[in-house]
């Protein structure tokens, strides 16, 4: 059983559900979710806010919190997966922010990627420094984020 197929059996069996916040993974973290039989029975939905007016507008991130903190930041890693949590009112969320590359930005190394994990209980964030161009980094991302939520739900 793979991560996701993991998450998906454990949800399911808790009758819990699951929303996505994705930058940087660009909708493939959901792909990976989607991709298991029996997704539809947890999935809610995910929201891809690659630019930062859909930050803000569409998952409540402050502007003064990305202005302060930058995209690609711890707080705004949580806020985005606790946005998504309250809009599509589910048990669990989880959000992805990063640099892919080609070049760093604003002075943050490419490979840098939050991950931000909010439930009933408990917000947890994750910081990878992750190698490779655009696709590795991405890629890693995805595997880390189901990686770190499936051991977060198995705690």
């Amino acid at each position: 059983m793979n991560f996701a197929e993991e998450i998906v059996s454990i949800l399911t069996d808790r009758k819990e559900t699951l929303s996505i916040a994705e930058s940087l993974t660009g909708g493939a973290l959901t792909s990976a979710i989607v991709d298991v039989s029996g997704a539809s029975h947890i999935l809610k939905g995910s929201i891809i806010a690659y630019s930062i007016d859909i930050k803000v507008r569409e998952l409540s991130v402050p502007q003064e919190t990305i202005d302060r903190s930058g995209v690609v930041s711890e707080v705004v890693a949580l806020k985005m997966a606790e946005g998504i949590r309250s809009r599509m009112a589910t048990t669990w969320s989880m959000s992805s922010t990063g640099v892919a590359g080609p070049g760093p930005h604003h002075g943050i190394p490419v490979g840098t990627v939050w991950l931000a994990f909010v439930g009933p209980t408990s917000k947890e964030t994750v910081k990878l420094a992750l190698d490779g161009d655009r696709s590795a980094v991405r890629r890693g991302a995805v595997e880390s984020a189901l990686g770190a939520f499936a051991r977060i739900l198995r705690a």
